[in-house]
């Protein structure tokens, strides 16, 4: 399906957990590893009043929409005079790479002073989650509806992982069907760590840590016996060794 980039735009990344598990026919050096990672795409309401103190323009600050009784705000700032060009940060994604003009903003906005309202401009304010009929795609599959949200929620598999790929069929294949469609994910973290791996969607990680934690198991076990049958026999593994 392609590669996912996190990390590389004005996204910032936070690693919230990992876990790690041995895996099948190697020793400890051999492992996958579960990252949990939180993307947040969008503008903090303390982003946004940051930037807000600092326009000047007679046109800059905070526009505000009403539809269906549910207010969006966006924050815009001036960057062409000329043109009356305008960059414009929205709460869920953040700066929007198209800069808009001022009779386009002023059909769909109206400039408040001051945005009172903190929830219109909060991160957990839900854009765009449902179609027409009001269905989201993926709650319908089980899968929590992060569209239009400021924070995201990615599963990422890395290390060994050809070694555990049976494992993954099996918690893929029921929900994707018979062509398992995997995609890549890079990402940078905001404390600079790099990670490449598979996506996992939400719906499989509960049953991957299972069959996981199970290999995990068996591996440190397999471990152990081969710790214990080396110090028993130093010499006949010293022997294979110098083989």
């Amino acid at each position: 399906m392609g590669i996912l980039d996190l990390g590389s735009g004005d996204e910032k990344v936070k690693k919230v957990e990992s876990k790690k598990f041995l895996t099948p026919g190697y020793t400890t050096s051999g492992h996958v590893e579960l990252f949990t990672v939180s993307v947040e795409r969008g503008m903090s309401w303390e982003d946004a009043t940051h930037a807000w103190a600092e326009q000047s323009g007679p046109d800059d600050g905070f526009y505000v929409q009403t539809r269906n009784n549910k207010k969006t705000a966006i924050l815009v700032k001036e960057v062409n005079p000329k043109k009356r060009l305008f960059l414009v940060y929205r709460p869920n994604t953040g700066r929007q790479l198209k800069l808009e003009s001022y009779v386009e903003i002023k059909k769909k906005f109206k400039k408040v002073m001051t945005l009172s309202d903190q929830a219109a401009l909060d991160g957990s304010v839900q854009v765009v989650g449902t179609n027409l009929r009001g269905n989201c795609k993926k709650a319908s599959v089980g899968l929590q509806c992060e569209v239009g949200l400021r924070c995201r929620t990615y599963y990422v598999l890395c290390g060994s992982v050809l070694s555990v790929w049976n494992e993954l069929e099996e918690v893929l294949t029921p929900v994707s069907g018979t062509n398992v469609k995997v995609q890549i994910v890079r990402l940078r973290t905001e404390d600079g760590q790099r990670i490449v791996g598979l996506l996992i969607p939400a719906n499989c990680v509960s049953p991957l840590i299972n069959k996981l934690s199970t290999s995990d198991l068996s591996q440190q076990i397999a471990v152990q016996e081969q710790q214990k049958r080396q110090q028993l026999h130093p010499q006949s593994f010293s022997h294979v060794l110098n083989l």
